[in-house]
């Protein structure tokens, strides 16, 4: 992964557009984004209400885990209960909930912003 794509943005948590300043306020599960990045001034919401798109996002990274332990069940323990698997799918959705959500945001930003290397 390096500088200059839309991956490297996403899991380093940095500003889509210059890719050196943080995206969010605060500790790793924070989901608090910043007003604008500090090193190259960007605006990260275009408009009010935004980062509501990122609904969007959360939902389909819901369904994916979803779809990945279910499907991890049924394949390594065939035999196990209906309420098993079920108890296994929430509890890992609901263990996710915390990188999914700030995910989202960035994932979402990163649609609508371009990388753009910074002149020093």
């Amino acid at each position: 992964m390096k500088k200059g794509t839309k991956l490297y943005s996403i899991f380093k948590r940095k500003c889509p557009h210059c890719q050196e300043g943080d995206f969010f306020e605060g500790s790793f599960f924070s989901a608090k984004v910043k007003d604008h990045c500090e090193v190259c001034g960007e605006k990260y919401a275009k408009e009010p209400g935004f980062y509501q798109g990122s609904y969007y996002v959360v939902y389909a990274l819901g369904v994916a885990v979803f779809v990945t332990v279910w499907t991890s069940i049924n394949l390594f323990l065939p035999n196990l209960s209906m309420v098993a698997t079920l108890a296994s799918i929430f509890s890992a959705l609901i263990l996710a909930t915390p990188f999914m959500y700030p995910m989202s945001k960035i994932i979402w930003a990163n649609f609508f912003f371009n990388y753009k290397k910074q002149n020093k």
